[in-house]
């Protein structure tokens, strides 16, 4: 016969191995594989190197044309416009991927499965005039930067600083019973 009190320290063992792998997932969280889509005028840009999906282990993503080369580090993501030459201005468009992006970019965590991105924030090398956080918008899975009306030249630099956390709730096996959240009354 099996005691109650073995019952409960097993139960209490499970519970803790189920949440180490989550608790190790979440102080090496980073993004592995992404992808990258070019969106204005009301929809998807198909061309100029849209989409391109890429290993972050690279540091080199591709370029939307010869605007500007897409750099995504462990940690952080840059969209360097020295490509560009003397440089322009982002043209105005109707909300092409809501919420945020008229003109501009979408960037999508792939892998792994089980990393969600934190939060996002601007980078103080960032030296594009008018780039802010109302130009910036984030999901657990997607960054959407948008360019709508900013110039850009050759010495342009936005770098977006990225955090990661593991995406998914630790589960409490308990014997006889169906798996349930930690948090779960």
């Amino acid at each position: 016969m099996i005691s109650h009190r073995y019952v409960a320290i097993s139960a209490f063992a499970l519970a803790i191995a189920a949440t180490l792998p989550t608790m190790a997932l979440a102080s090496t969280a980073t993004w592995k594989t992404i992808q990258w889509q070019y969106y204005a005028y009301g929809g998807a840009y198909n061309g100029g190197g849209s989409p391109t999906t890429c290993t972050v282990k690279l540091n080199n993503c591709g370029a939307f044309f010869t605007y500007f080369n897409v750099d995504p580090t462990r940690n952080s993501i840059t969209f360097n416009y020295s490509p560009s030459g003397s440089g322009s201005t982002w043209g105005s468009s109707v909300l092409s991927l809501p919420p945020t992006i008229y003109n501009g970019i979408a960037i999508n965590l792939l892998t792994p499965r089980r990393v969600k991105i934190q939060s996002v924030t601007i980078d103080s090398a960032t030296n594009m005039a008018g780039f802010d956080s109302s130009h910036l918008s984030f999901t657990k899975k997607q960054i959407q930067v948008d360019w709508q009306n900013l110039s850009f030249n050759s010495s342009t630099i936005v770098k977006l600083d990225v955090t990661f956390a593991a995406d998914d709730q630790p589960t409490v096996y308990t014997v006889g019973n169906p798996p349930r959240p930690l948090n779960a009354k």
